[in-house]
């Protein structure tokens, strides 16, 4: 064989060895010749759809034939590590949650926590239903307005702006939420230049422990978030914004915290919130547009775990809303802003077993995502369930282990799993929030690609990661 010819011969040997099957076909642009038909169990006439594979896994159910047949049929056509989106599921929760609280507050406005899932097609989806965007920074920004979403229905919550961010918002009427008094004098120069006036509201702490993980119990005194109640602070910057000539005052911001599993966080910060408002009326004169409590609604990651629904949330609220008003003497827009509960259930995270390596402590499955994929069980030892796709053979306990080359780069510890084989399956649930949002190219990995379930229809929504991707904005300095 000539050389070129070997050569050629042995690089499509590596790729065949490196890139998953159906991984190029999940990237934009033209993919390869069709591959060899997949040694699995395409789904037969009536057997379920895609959802139904998903719904499955979701009750323990993934040794069912429709489960395997419909993972084997995503890892096949769009590779692994994959992350996979129901949108009947988005759909569902996002009605939740109105239908909860509109039952019980006749002026409510509900927003999307964008930085929970920033997928366009998530966001889209969300929108359709007729919520806002709370976004946390310019590109956020940019994606609510590539949606075609107007600015008065974009929140700008960040506690550090950039000048650049302030300029956007105000340029397309985004409302700015502000943490600081720096940020107040910024916006108020910014807006002066530019000839218009900012509509603001503020970010108050109320010193509230909502019992959740410390990385994202924001309601707390020591929290960097918002301006304390306790104090003063607050009083001060809403006194001080008030005699700024390119300012509008229009609302009232709170967020205590994310993954709150209990309401009794949201009725105390309600009531210091409303209290508050009082004060703003009765010492300057303020009648706020709205009043909004955030977002933070947890959602059960145990199986059998019970925690509080948006129909719990609700009850648990209205009351000390209405005593609240009452005491104000008018009622303000309630806005709120859930993030997780929308995304979290609806999204799977697919991954493929690369090996099982017993050793005298304890037995790791070892599978080709990693916390580059998700980082959640790394950085806030959250808990989440997974399921070995297949028939349900001897049992054993193991950590599913990750590949990026870090001891804490467990997916999930001490689980009882069934025992797979290298090429199996794995999908690990309540993906949705946080995954790939926080995922990284550590140990030059490439992105994983996301696919939206709908029925039985499934189609690319971000392309997977390529090699070369991790190298598109680096230089060599030619002077070396």
């Amino acid at each position: 064989m000539f050389p070129r010819a070997r050569a050629f011969v042995f690089w499509l040997m590596v790729l065949a060895l490196v890139v998953p099957s159906g991984a190029l076909r999940a990237e934009s642009g033209a993919g390869p010749a069709p591959l060899p038909e997949p040694p699995v169990t395409v789904p037969a006439a009536g057997m379920g759809t895609l959802h139904d594979a998903l719904q499955l896994a979701r009750a323990d159910q993934a040794d069912h034939p429709a489960a395997i047949a419909g993972f084997q049929r995503l890892a096949w056509e769009f590779g692994t590590p994959l992350y996979i989106y129901d949108r009947a599921t988005i759909i569902g929760q996002a009605r939740l949650v109105k239908e909860a609280f509109g039952a019980r507050f006749p002026r409510l406005k509900l927003f999307y926590a964008a930085k929970a899932n920033t997928s366009l097609a998530v966001m889209s989806l969300l929108r359709q239903q007729g919520l806002g965007m709370e976004t946390i920074s310019g590109g956020e920004i940019i994606a609510a307005l590539r949606l075609g979403v107007p600015g008065p229905d974009i929140l700008f919550t960040s506690s550090s702006k950039s000048p650049w961010e302030i300029e956007l918002a105000l340029r397309e009427g985004v409302l700015l939420n502000l943490d600081s008094l720096d940020e107040l004098a910024q916006v108020e120069v910014t807006a002066a230049r530019l000839g218009t006036t900012a509509r603001v509201s503020f970010r108050v702490n109320p010193g509230v422990d909502p019992h959740t993980i410390h990385q994202i119990n924001t309601g707390i005194s020591e929290s960097k978030f918002g301006l304390h109640l306790a104090g003063g602070a607050a009083l001060a910057a809403y006194r001080r914004a008030l005699r700024l000539r390119h300012v509008q005052v229009v609302g009232l911001h709170c967020h205590i915290g994310s993954q709150i599993t209990d309401p009794e966080g949201y009725v105390l910060a309600a009531g210091k919130v409303l209290e508050f408002a009082r004060e703003l009326k009765e010492q300057l004169g303020l009648q706020l547009a709205f009043i909004d409590l955030g977002g933070g609604i947890g959602i059960p990651y145990h199986d059998g775990e019970t925690v509080m629904t948006p129909a719990d949330l609700a009850a648990a609220l209205q009351p000390i809303w209405q005593k609240g008003i009452a005491r104000l003497g008018y009622e303000p827009t309630l806005w709120l802003e859930p993030g997780r509960f929308f995304v979290a259930p609806a999204g799977f995270l697919l991954t493929r077993v690369n090996s099982v390596k017993t050793t005298p402590v304890k037995t790791f499955i070892n599978v080709d995502a990693g916390f580059n994929t998700l980082v959640r069980p790394a950085m806030y030892q959250a808990y989440h369930r997974v399921r070995v796709i297949g028939p349900k053979n001897r049992v054993v306990k193991a950590d599913l282990a990750g590949n990026v080359c870090e001891t804490g780069d467990i997916l999930a510890a001490d689980r009882m799993l069934p025992r797979p084989q290298p090429g199996d399956l794995a999908v690990i649930l309540d993906a949705g929030a946080y995954g790939f949002a926080m995922a990284s190219e550590y140990n030059s990995r490439p992105l994983p690609a996301e696919v939206l379930v709908d029925g039985d229809e499934v189609e690319v929504i971000r392309g997977r990661g390529r090699p070369d991707d991790l190298f598109r904005h680096q230089r060599i300095p030619g002077s070396w």
